[in-house]
């Protein structure tokens, strides 16, 4: 039987064995039991999640500000846009464009992210507090997406795996903390992901077609090089409709990706103020990693920098994630396609090879947490399988707790006691003690 059939046709030996595919034993549950089945995952992710936001929130009087760095540029952009309004834009663009020593700092391209700090600064202060407190909210939002879509695809309590370990990701509990955009953009390119899953699921849909163009539209504004996910999404259409034979009408799918770029294309000119200045900012933004000495010295190196990033962080987890994913391919080349892993395999494949041109840094990189902990949670699913239900979700939810242990241990190490700013290859290996401290 297909991996993709619906959670209705599927039936499987054990009833965690199917957890991911949503399968159920054939015996028919009591109404206590339904009820369990119900409410207890949502209870358990809740837990999780008020858990890792206390967690967070405990650490953030000793999160570095930086205010000499990209912070300090995010929290003048908010208050120029909150005191004067969107008109500051161009004046903000020829500021940033006509001093060299900006270069090195994040451009008012951002445009998505800018406007929506001014209103969260409208609500409660400009001051860069609030905006570590913007990062945790879009944090805490994103987990939640996760695990509602993750709950729509994947069926409970597979979701409950999935959206717990991204929510002890270190990574992203780390730069929660940080008056950044990393967290902010994290939810938009997870949700974007997600609606153009659904959209791959109903193509006749008109509604979910155009809430992923608005998303898609709106991550670009977040962030110019979120561009970049258009990749993965057009490789997946191509893979649905040549390799799988389904009925993807390309020409829907090609204005799908254009229309979002031809309609945010004309915010920018305007918000820069003309295509010149847009222009200039483009290219400054391109050009300036190969004379920014930081990026040289801490963000060069070859492809594989964000797989030992990932390894730094955690460890276990990205094993379990690389095994699921070979998992996935041996079992694609027996027959077994399932769409949502393929999916998650095409982003991560995709964004791997797009990301080795640009500076390696994995906060670039946040989105690939979601693959990789949806791989993972499949191949710990797989490997727990048992005849007896309850020991397979006793041992399920022991090797779950432990995984968020070691990634909780890896926050409060790097992130907590060592105030971590920038995950940079070098600070995560001198935090696992693989290079030393201190030069000898």
């Amino acid at each position: 039987m297909s991996a993709i059939d619906s959670p209705q046709e599927q039936r499987s030996e054990s009833e965690l064995g199917g957890l991911l595919t949503g399968r159920s034993t054939g015996a028919g549950p009591s109404v206590s039991e339904s009820r369990a089945t119900r409410f207890l995952p949502p209870i358990l992710f809740a837990s999780a999640l008020a858990l890792a936001a206390w967690t967070v929130l405990a650490s953030l009087p000793d999160a570095p500000q930086a205010l000499d760095a990209d912070p300090g540029f995010y929290l003048h952009y908010m208050r120029r846009i909150r005191a004067d309004g969107l008109s500051a834009f161009p004046a903000l663009f020829d500021e940033w464009n006509t001093d060299m020593d900006s270069w090195i700092c994040p451009p008012p391209s951002r445009i998505g992210y800018i406007v929506v700090s001014a209103l969260w600064g409208a609500v409660f202060g400009t001051n860069a507090v609030v905006l570590q407190y913007l990062s945790i909210a879009a944090y805490l939002a994103n987990a939640i997406v996760n695990y509602l879509f993750a709950r729509r695809h994947f069926g409970e309590p597979a979701a409950v795996c999935i959206g717990v370990l991204w929510t002890f990701s270190p990574l992203m509990m780390g730069l929660s903390r940080l008056a950044l955009t990393d967290s902010f953009i994290a939810l938009c390119m997870c949700l974007t992901t997600w609606l153009f899953l659904e959209v791959v699921d109903r193509p006749e849909s008109r509604a979910r077609r155009i809430l992923f163009m608005a998303a898609l539209g709106f991550t670009v504004l977040t962030k110019e090089l979120s561009a970049l996910l258009v990749i993965p999404y057009a490789t997946f259409v191509l893979i649905e409709r040549f390799w799988r034979r389904e009925p993807m009408n390309l020409v829907k799918f090609a204005l799908t990706f254009a229309i979002p770029g031809i309609v945010i294309l004309p915010i920018f000119v305007v918000a820069a103020g003309g295509a010149s200045p847009l222009l200039q900012t483009t290219r400054i933004v391109l050009e300036s990693p190969s004379t920014n000495r930081y990026a040289i010295l801490l963000g060069s190196g070859p492809w594989f920098r964000y797989l030992i990033d990932f390894f730094c962080l955690s460890p276990i987890t990205m094993l379990l994630g690389i095994g699921g994913f070979s998992l996935f391919v041996t079992r694609l080349r027996a027959g077994e396609y399932d769409r949502r892993l393929m999916l998650m395999a095409t982003i991560a494949v995709c964004l791997l090879f797009a990301f080795s041109f640009f500076t390696k840094n994995v906060r670039y990189a946040v989105l690939l947490e979601l693959p990789i902990r949806i791989f993972a949670a499949w191949v710990l699913i797989e490997m727990v399988k048992a005849k007896s239900a309850v020991r397979s979700a006793v041992l399920c939810g022991v090797a779950i707790a432990l995984l968020c242990w070691l990634d909780w241990r890896m926050f409060e190490v790097y992130w907590v006691d060592g105030r971590g700013y920038d995950p940079v290859t070098q600070a995560l290996l001198r935090a696992r003690h693989i290079v030393p401290v201190r030069p000898p």
